[in-house]
């Protein structure tokens, strides 16, 4: 409806004067200067959590884990898979014997104080004959296998690079048993004699009860001596 014009609204002057308020008077007792208390940091996680496991630095959470925490008592266990290279070639007027690279499996446990391990281990190693290998007069072809077994007290040490890395060595002295198929019927010949290793490497610790390992192994025993690449599951208690 446009006939309809909107009007003005009418002034209306004021009538009746302002009230009027007393002046603020000076406060007249003495200031008492109320110590506070520092406000507390704020945390900056959505929730909080409590529990071992947690580690912290400046109120900041930086790891899953205590990464300094390496020392003191407590048990190990390592399994370490590996590639063997066997080094050592026999030759004699009889044969002539060099091996393929094989596999070994390295299980060692025991107790460790502070940076230092002293415990037990067992070693497997088995190597198949290179297709070179063969028995002379007459020639005949080895299609067959070497199997080795050894157990040994275990020595080692660990020391760390940074707050995830650690170095370790290790040593270890016991007797090796090695079935052997290299006779001309080719029935299994046994060797066995004092067995020593000594190790090296590094580990990444995931967490304060696991770490993975690379590492070096040097393996001696008189039938097949081998250097071995290791990767190892280290396990801490």
């Amino acid at each position: 409806d446009t006939s309809i014009q909107p009007s003005r609204p009418v002034f209306e002057p004021r009538t009746k004067p302002l009230p009027t308020y007393p002046a603020a008077q000076p406060q007249t007792s003495p200031v008492v200067d109320i110590p506070r208390e520092p406000k507390p940091a704020e945390n900056q996680l959505a929730f909080n959590v409590d529990s071992p496991g947690i580690f912290t630095k400046e109120d900041q959470v930086i790891s899953t884990f205590n990464p300094n925490n390496i020392r003191g008592m407590g048990y190990y266990l390592v399994l370490s898979p590996g590639v063997a290279f066997a080094h050592k070639i026999h030759k004699s007027s009889s044969s002539y014997k060099r091996f393929d690279p094989g596999f070994s499996t390295t299980l060692t446990g025991g107790f460790k104080v502070n940076n230092f391990k002293i415990g037990l281990g067992g070693t497997f190693k088995k190597h198949s004959f290179h297709n070179s290998s063969k028995l002379k007069l007459p020639t005949k072809p080895l299609p067959g296998e070497s199997e080795t077994f050894a157990g040994y007290l275990d020595l080692g040490y660990n020391f760390k690079i940074s707050k995830l890395w650690e170095a370790y060595f290790g040593i270890g002295v016991g007797y090796y048993l090695t079935l052997v198929d290299d006779n001309k019927d080719l029935s299994t010949r046994k060797e066995h004699d004092v067995f020593l290793t000594g190790s090296t490497g590094i580990s990444w610790r995931m967490s304060e009860l696991f770490a993975l390992s690379l590492g070096y192994r040097y393996f001696h025993e008189n039938e097949v001596p081998a250097h071995i690449v290791e990767l190892g599951a280290n396990f801490d208690f």
